[in-house]
């Protein structure tokens, strides 16, 4: 039950973060979308490079 109620808080803390203080919010996303695109670009190519069937085996 505590954690629920904690949850429910820190829930409530966090959206009125959000709001308070919109701007940094918004430079924190601006700048974090550059980044995860660049991530992500290196996971297709890397998954795209490497030939189907070299990877690990999870059945053995």
């Amino acid at each position: 039950m505590i954690s629920i109620v904690l949850g429910l808080f820190f829930i409530a803390l966090g959206l009125w973060g959000i709001f308070d203080e919109f701007y940094y919010v918004a430079d924190l996303f601006k700048g974090a979308v550059p980044v995860a695109l660049m991530f992500c670009g290196t996971v297709a190519v890397a998954a795209g490079w490497i030939p189907p069937g070299k990877g690990v085996n999870i059945n053995e």
